[in-house]
């Protein structure tokens, strides 16, 4: 029984230690919202529809959360930061766009990850240079 939960242990250690390598996959910007005294950061996956850059979150607390509320935030893109405006674009033909954007870009890694988030219910977030 012991070593069946080592297995087990080792199995989730080793899925997670996978899940985490995948998301620093390919393009990864760093998002602080504005006006959030807490410096949080959080490194993301960014796709560039024709209108920009597009972010996909997930709905209650957490970044996208707090993104949305302060409307605006501060982006590292290629080691330059740069401020946007932050709104969901809500409906299912953009949450479409962003997801089929984000599996032609990250490919294998979004695909795997999806195994464990549903995009489906993702929360499109379209970032609009700031002055």
């Amino acid at each position: 029984m012991r070593a069946l939960i080592k297995i087990v242990l080792l199995g989730l250690l080793v899925f997670a230690g996978l899940i985490l390598a995948l998301s620093e996959w390919g393009e990864v910007v760093v998002l602080r919202p504005l006006g959030d005294e807490s410096g949080r950061e959080t490194r993301l996956w960014v796709v560039d529809l024709d209108d920009g850059p597009w972010l996909r979150g997930s709905y209650g607390k957490g970044w996208a959360e707090a993104a949305v509320m302060a409307g605006r935030a501060e982006l590292r893109r290629d080691g330059v930061w740069s401020r946007y405006r932050v709104y969901e674009v809500p409906g299912r033909r953009a949450r479409d766009q962003v997801n089929a954007a984000m599996r032609e870009k990250y490919g294998f890694s979004d695909r795997f990850i999806g195994w464990t988030e549903d995009f489906g219910e993702a929360r499109p977030l379209r970032l609009e240079p700031l002055p």
